[in-house]
């Protein structure tokens, strides 16, 4: 098999597994909004983030420079996955004496002893990278994918059972740590590298110099994607921000069955594309993503009440309207998502560095700066951060590559007035109860459906020309 074929089939199961995993993960998560109380739920998600934190001084930089090293040197690996474990121990140790006490004193017992059993997943991550990094170099990415949904199975399963057990909060952390433990040891059993001890230590500054940067972006990419829940957690408590995480979870699932696959697409082909054509390029990809993605953002949004409700349980009804003024993000999500890649396919990776930071004090000031009047306001805040960054990015933008926020607008305006048009004749429907359906899933199809019809026809009718153009770029086209 040739190396770009290898290639294709491994990013073909690499998406596949992360779409199963989304969608499982999204299962097991509503069934646990379901069963858990409001309070026990919040205070899971906000012991989950600070690990997710912890988590990445093992999960970014030593796996990818094994991966994109020339060759495979056992020694140099065997130094690698003894870093790792070095970082995941002094993680550990960091949760047992910082986290553990801050959550003791700033919210229960409890919080401290859940933070305390996810310590485990960082370990088993640095168990596992090395050998994850051995198999991804090998293609055997078929393999990897199933070892992951194994993992999630595993972890979503016992979740499931530990909660209807009545085991309250501990539950996802059992899932949790059972799927990290799973995915580690299928990874283990099949990696043929191992480790053994290495007293040289003469690769540990490749090792450092090349995991800096990338760490350095992964902690202002999670600062700036937590901001709002960061606030949140801090300032309103664990039950309002439960209410957010809920109101958050479904686009989080869009973003990554949508965005994420598309932009690995976006990073390949904009690298690949004439300085000249960079302008068009990058004009076909938001089209295309505006066309498919916003309407999903603004129907998601028209239909939460019913959605949530369906879904999460009654409890819950109060995320739906936080769910309905977060989907108004649809446009700046389409037209600023690829920005960081478009910069980075032209050289200016410490530019693209530049739009994270940006992201990272405007998401903080604004709910920040709104958060004294409650969740409703600290969301609106967020909204607004996200208009206001839009403008900011595409001026650093502008100025280096030469694509102005008005070229996004200009190719994605009309897809975000069909998408609105329909957001608000859908939601009048909702509030108004015009279909007047007594089950609620019959409502919630014949809302998606009047969506549907609405978007379509406005297309067809308004904006025919652009919308057969943009589809036009998906027909496959022979090599001449």
């Amino acid at each position: 098999m040739s190396l770009k074929k290898k290639s294709i089939t491994g990013a073909f199961f690499n998406l596949s597994a992360n779409g199963f995993a989304q969608l499982i993960n999204f299962v097991v998560y509503a069934i646990m909004a379901r069963i858990l109380g409001v309070e026990e739920f919040g205070l899971v998600a906000i012991c989950l983030m600070v690990v997710e934190f912890c988590n990445l001084f093992v999960t970014v930089g030593i796996s990818q420079n094994l991966i994109q090293r020339q060759t495979w040197d056992d020694k140099f690996a065997s130094l690698s996955f003894w870093v790792l474990m070095g970082v995941s121990l002094a993680i550990a140790v960091f949760i047992f004496t910082v986290a553990v006490p801050i959550a003791w004193f700033s919210y229960s017992e409890l919080a401290a002893q859940l933070i305390a059993a996810l310590a485990v997943i960082p370990i088993a991550n640095g168990f596992r990278l090395v050998h994850k990094a051995r198999l991804e170099r090998d293609f055997h990415n078929k393999a990897l994918a199933a070892y992951d949904m194994a993992g999630v199975l595993a972890g979503g399963a016992v979740s499931i059972i530990t909660a209807l057990q009545g085991f309250g909060a501990w539950a996802i952390i059992y899932g949790k740590i059972v799927q990290a433990v799973v995915s580690t040891l299928l990874t283990w059993v099949r990696s043929s590298f191992r480790p053994v001890w290495v007293r040289d230590r003469e690769g540990l500054s490749e090792i450092i110099v090349f995991a800096k940067p990338l760490i350095a972006t992964a902690f202002i990419n999670f600062f700036s994607s937590k901001a709002t829940n960061m606030v949140i957690a801090f300032f309103l408590g664990a039950a309002t921000f439960a209410y957010a995480s809920v109101a958050r979870q479904g686009f989080s699932v869009i973003n990554n069955l949508t965005f994420q696959p598309l932009n690995r697409i976006a990073l390949a082909g904009l690298s690949r594309v004439d300085k000249q054509r960079l302008s068009l390029a990058f004009s076909r990809i938001t089209s295309l993503t505006a066309l498919f993605v916003i309407p999903v953002y603004f129907g998601v949004g028209a239909v939460a009440p019913p959605f949530i409700t369906l879904v999460f349980g009654e409890k819950w009804a109060q995320s739906a309207d936080l769910l309905t003024l977060l989907s108004l993000i649809a446009p700046t999500q389409v037209m600023a998502y690829y920005l960081p890649n478009l910069l980075i396919s032209q050289g200016k990776p410490e530019k693209a560095f530049t739009l994270n930071v940006i992201n990272l004090i405007v998401n903080f000031a604004f709910p920040l700066a709104l958060v004294y009047w409650g969740l409703t306001a600290t969301i609106l805040g967020l909204v607004i951060a996200n208009y206001v960054t839009l403008i900011l990015k595409f001026k650093v933008v502008e100025h280096h590559i030469g694509i102005s926020l008005r070229q996004a607008v200009r190719n994605t305006w009309m897809f975000s007035v069909a998408g609105l048009t329909m957001f608000a004749v859908v939601l009048y429907c909702e509030r108004a109860d015009v279909f007047g359906l007594q089950n609620l899933f019959a409502e919630l199809v014949a809302l998606v459906a009047s969506g549907a019809l609405i978007y379509s026809v406005l297309l067809l009718t308004f904006f025919r020309t652009k919308t057969f153009a943009v589809l036009n770029d998906l027909r496959y086209k022979p090599a001449k």
